[in-house]
Parts: C-alpha cells; structure tokens; sequence
C-alpha cells in the first residue's frame, strides 16, 4: 500500500469555510493523483486519507465516489479502490480518441445545426465571459453545450454517448486547473460553431482538431508542471 507522509499545508488549507468538505477531499485527492504521489496501482483506504487530509470518512467516501465516476480510481477484485493511470500518456491516448470521434461530428454537423440553438450557444458562451468571477461549474456547463451540442446535431446518438463518456474523464482539467485557457476557449467555441452553421465540413472539423489539440497541450503542460514541482 502506497504510504501517504505528508501534505504541504498550504495545499491543505482549505480557505473558505463554506467549500464543502467533500469539494476539499476531492480537490486533494485529486492533487496527489495529479502530482504522481499517488501512482497507479497504489490501494486507497478511507481510513488513511481522512487522516491525511484531518476530516471524516464520510467526505473522503463522497470523493472516491466521484473520482470512481471519473475513472481515475477503480474497484480491484469489486472491493478494493486502487488509482488507475493518470499519466500523460493516458490522457494524450483520451484525448486523441475525442479527436477522432469530435472531427467527425463537426463535420457531419456542418450545415445540419439548427440557427436557434446555435444562437442559444454563442449567448451561453458570451454570458460566460462577462462574468467577473467563473467557477469552474459555471465552466463546465457551457463547455459541455458546445460540444454536446454538435454532436447531437450530427444525428448519431451512440457516438454524442461516447463523447460525453470521453469528455467527462477529462473533466477534472476544467478551469480551476488552467485558467490559462478559458478566454481562448470561448474564442475557439464561437470559431467552432461559426463553422458548423457553414457549408464546409473540413473547415468544422481543422477548427475542432486544433480546439482539442489547444486543449491537450495545456493539459500535458499542467501534468507536468505538478509533476516537476
């Protein structure tokens, strides 16, 4: 079992009270995933990590649930929680699969996108970009009508499924972990639906490779960030 000795305090200071307890476990736990403190294989005890972290079991359970969901830990034997691989490698190889299936879409999607619902979208993106403070839910909620709105528009429910699976799995780097890339993102949305209400598909699906290839170089760069510090 991987043997946890300590946390920088600063990493553990939890700031505002009113930041759930569960939010908190999650966001440590996740760190030490990040980071590589915690490498793949290594058994989770609730036990040890609410001493870790000087909480309850209960929030520390509420975030392996979550971090389960995500798949960045995994059930050994249907009982024991152990970390899956978070390596760079295996977020390029999640990354290069939304490549895939996201070009396709955009480009089935061109010319098919109905005109309110993309209106809907670029006021969606806009209202975001307005706010003086954006939480990383905020984020995600628009982030995730972009996306799941030009793969629905693209007819196929099962591959608008997988995406959604694929999309969720990453959804740990939302802006909270690089911030860097959320005005540049709103830029490459408004840029990826201007696309798809054209006529050219090869146009959607360049602007959603170079979106996504945006993304992932900003993930690996976080990864390994962490990892160097």
């Amino acid at each position: 079992m991987v043997l946890l000795d300590s946390v920088d305090a600063a990493r553990l200071d939890r700031g505002e009270s009113e930041v759930s307890l569960s939010d908190f476990a999650y966001t440590q736990i996740l760190d030490l995933l990040l980071a590589g403190q915690l490498h793949a294989g290594a058994i989770l005890q609730e036990r040890r990590l609410a001493e870790l972290l000087s909480i309850s079991r209960t929030p520390v359970r509420e975030a392996l649930a979550r971090l389960e969901n995500e798949s960045l830990v995994s059930r050994r034997h249907g009982r024991m929680l152990v970390v899956t691989d978070v390596s760079v490698e295996s977020y390029i190889n999640l990354l290069d699969m939304r490549r895939i299936l996201e070009m396709e879409t955009a480009a089935r999607a061109t010319g098919r996108l109905d005109a309110a619902k993309a209106q809907a979208v670029r006021e969606a993106i806009d209202e975001l970009t307005q706010y003086e403070t954006i939480t990383p839910g905020q984020h995600w909620a628009v982030d995730d009508l972009v996306h799941s709105t030009i793969a629905q528009a693209a007819g196929n429910p099962l591959v608008a499924d997988s995406i959604r699976d694929l999309r969720r799995r990453t959804h740990i780097f939302n802006t909270s972990r690089i911030p860097q890339r959320l005005f540049v993102g709103a830029s490459e949305h408004l840029g990826l639906i201007d696309a798809v209400m054209g006529s050219d598909p090869q146009e959607s699906a360049r602007r959603m490779a170079e979106h996504l290839d945006n993304v992932r170089d900003a993930i690996i760069d976080f990864i390994l960030g962490r990892r160097r510090s």
